[in-house]
């Protein structure tokens, strides 16, 4: 094998070592403020399900509010590949 070969896939390994880790980082990262958030809120859907919210509509307020915060994360990421990716091709 050339050294240049052996170079490329020992690159591409850390990219993808790279790629793993900040994927993980970014699932931790939207975890804590989901939890920090439905914490924050216990005593209001406490009073929202005294109520009438049933357990359904409080999973769905809950998803509803995780889209919030991945959607934008989603189409900045998108936009912000594009440029990279004129780039290198």
């Amino acid at each position: 094998m050339k050294l240049s070969s052996v170079a490329s896939i020992l690159l591409g390994l850390i990219f993808g070592v790279i790629i793993i880790l900040f994927i993980v980082i970014s699932v931790l990262l939207i975890y804590s403020l989901l939890m920090i958030s439905v914490e924050t809120k216990t005593f209001e859907t406490g009073v929202l399900r005294l109520v009438g919210l049933t357990k359904l509509n409080c999973v769905t307020m809950i998803f509803i509010q995780s889209l919030i915060f991945v959607l934008p994360s989603i189409v900045l990421g998108y936009c912000a590949s594009i440029p990279t990716l004129k780039l290198t091709y």
